[in-house]
């Protein structure tokens, strides 16, 4: 009986020595692959913040399209203005030129008409202003 179970202890010791090289490599395995597990998922999360960080650009740039476009019409409604507001100062100037001849002839008119009736004072006024439109 010595003679069968010995060879059987001695190949059930040299299979537990086996078992335990194996084990160990398998722990060494497990260890990278945690390693390797841990490294992915911070590069998921690193993914993730980048994609989020992308999507919050795009809309940061469509935006500034947006304003730009806004402030483009914005300018080209000014250009107009610009036109408007020139033409504006321009005929003022004239009739701050004007004003003193104005005030003048009106003073004229009042001292001069003044004693007529309002029928009279319309019929003149129409022809005088008829007269300074062909001078024109």
């Amino acid at each position: 009986m010595a003679k069968i179970v010995a060879p059987k202890k001695a190949a059930l010791h040299e299979a537990e020595e086996q078992l335990s090289v194996a084990m160990a490599d398998l722990e060494n395995k497990r260890a990278s692959l945690w390693e390797v597990q841990d490294k992915l998922e911070k590069l998921e999360k690193k993914l993730e913040t980048n994609k989020n960080n992308k999507l919050d650009l795009e809309n940061q740039v469509e935006q500034c399209t947006k304003k730009m476009d806004r402030a483009e019409q914005l300018l080209g409604g000014l250009g107009g203005e610009k036109d408007r507001w020139s033409q504006a100062a321009k005929d003022l100037g004239n009739s701050y030129t004007n004003l003193t001849g104005d005030v003048l002839i009106s003073s004229g008119v009042v001292a001069y008409l003044g004693a007529f009736t309002s029928a009279f004072r319309q019929v003149f006024m129409s022809n005088v202003i008829s007269d300074v439109n062909v001078l024109a």
